[in-house]
């Protein structure tokens, strides 16, 4: 997925909200709830839930595969304004002539 792309809301799987009971709406609760009965059988609304968990994390994982990885370079204030002057006067990004070298180097080395 690109940067200039975005997830709409029906991508996700949305769980159903839980209903409170009692006057405590306005106080987050602080407590792990869990899916499960005291007799050990889920409820109704968990393995909706649990669904709706782990069409998320499938969804981030392959959101993840096709993301850019980073690299920072270390530049000194000279290459630093030299590579911020050429950027400028090629109207194109830092990024994208970073890009560029160094592609140009690795294809220049023939890896």
């Amino acid at each position: 997925m690109g940067r200039k792309e975005s997830l709409s809301l029906d991508e996700f799987a949305l769980a159903a909200r839980k209903q409170s009971s009692g006057g405590d709406e306005d106080r987050p609760s602080n407590d792990i709830s869990t899916d499960r009965e005291p007799d050990g059988t889920s409820q109704p609304g968990s393995d909706l839930r649990q669904e709706a968990r782990k069409a998320l994390r499938r969804m981030k994982r392959e959101r993840v595969k096709g993301e850019s990885c980073f690299v920072n370079v270390n530049l000194d204030r000279a290459t630093k304004r030299r590579l911020k002057l050429a950027s400028f006067t090629a109207e194109t990004s830092m990024q994208a002539i970073m890009e560029q070298a160094i592609a140009k180097y690795l294809d220049d080395l023939g890896l």
